[in-house]
């Protein structure tokens, strides 16, 4: 089979990394890693094997500064994937850890794999389809007025994924681990990594949480509801642990937005 690259259309679905080699030579076969696309919007999250699990965490807030570091070895980003010249482009609205370089690349498809050449960093990766693709495939993107956060919610199929913002941006000149590490107090530490990126499974009309940023997320229902014809809540999660209903304002969409919504009414639950 000749290699040919995919059109956008071809991409909607779940797709999880099987490797990364690295310029160096380095090589990643064992990282978590999912790529979530929806038409356009799209959400990945990385994160490596032998990350700690905190249990019993309700929110920042219960984690040492040790921890703390630990989570800012994760990468998780949210945006629009385009097509342009020959490659495909990852615009980060939302991006965990911010960086400097463009996230660009060549796919080729390799029998059913993609492999992923990077543009503006030396990267190959290697793609395998997930059970994602087809309908209902969709996907918002939002903005809190109050806090200044925006926010995206892609779904294909059964998954989706949930990318919250930061409600001050991060600097994209260092690691996100020597922010943290320089923060100064715990409080600050905190703020810097208070940024969610969430993915998860939708089961009737249950949308759970598997994996997450944030490690108090895990396991929470996300429950969206529409509000209106503009109006996204969604069940978050206050400095506390508290559980809330959080109202978004929707400012672009893509597919049926009923898609996006686990209940027929006017609220979300918890």
């Amino acid at each position: 089979m000749a290699h040919t690259s995919p059109v956008l259309a071809e991409l909607t679905g779940a797709w999880h990394r099987s490797l990364l080699v690295e310029g160096d030579g380095s090589r990643d076969a064992t990282s978590t890693v999912t790529w979530l696309q929806g038409p356009t919007r799209y959400a990945d999250l990385r994160q490596a094997a032998d990350r700690p699990h905190p249990q019993g965490s309700r929110s920042l807030g219960d984690l040492s500064f040790g921890q703390l570091l630990d989570l800012a070895r994760q990468e998780g980003f949210a945006g629009r994937l385009h097509q342009a010249d020959g490659a495909f482009h990852w615009n980060r609205a939302v991006d965990f850890a911010p960086t400097s370089v463009p996230d660009a690349g060549v796919l080729t498809w390799r029998g059913p794999m993609l492999m992923e050449t990077g543009l503006h960093a030396p990267y190959t990766e290697h793609w395998l389809p997930g059970a994602g693709a087809g309908l209902p495939c969709a996907a918002v993107e939002l903005a809190d007025p109050d806090s200044g956060a925006i926010a995206l919610l892609v779904r294909t199929r059964t998954w989706f994924g949930y990318a919250r913002s930061r409600p001050e941006p991060l600097p994209a000149h260092a690691p996100l681990a020597e922010l943290v590490a320089g923060a100064g107090d715990l409080g600050r530490a905190r703020q810097i990594l208070d940024c969610e990126v969430s993915l998860g499974r939708v089961v009737g009309h249950r949308w759970t949480l598997h994996r997450s940023t944030l490690p108090h997320r895990v396991g929470r229902t996300l429950a969206p509801g529409l509000v209106g014809s503009a109006g996204l809540l969604l069940a978050d999660t206050g400095p506390g642990g508290a559980p809330y209903a959080r109202r978004w304002e929707v400012t672009a969409a893509e597919g049926r937005l009923d898609a996006l919504s686990s209940v027929s009414g006017s609220s979300a639950g918890t």
